[in-house]
């Protein structure tokens, strides 16, 4: 495996990483607004539930700002960008 491999996988890594602190950020901001939400089905964590509270912050943050929240963007940018450096990555090593 070569070098360049290796930064791409960490790259990618980075964005999962930055996708995972956002998710929390925006339950914890769902929260904040008397609304229930969570990550988690009986103690086991849910990475896909993240999608079904999306239009939900998106909701809350209008109706409070008259704009879509930050998160909202970052959540997007961060999964499109570890998509793109997975594919990457996974081509390079075939």
């Amino acid at each position: 495996m070569n070098k360049s491999v290796i930064i791409i996988g960490i790259i990618a890594l980075g964005f999962i990483w930055w996708n995972l602190w956002i998710s929390v950020k925006i339950i914890k901001y769902i929260k904040s607004k008397g609304e229930e939400a969570s990550l988690f089905n009986n103690g086991i964590f849910i990475k896909g539930k993240i999608f079904s509270y999306l239009p939900l912050y998106k909701k809350l943050s209008l109706k409070e700002d008259g704009k879509v929240g930050q998160l909202y963007y970052n959540f997007y940018i961060s999964f499109i960008m570890f998509l793109a450096f997975l594919i990457a990555g996974l081509i390079m090593v075939t």
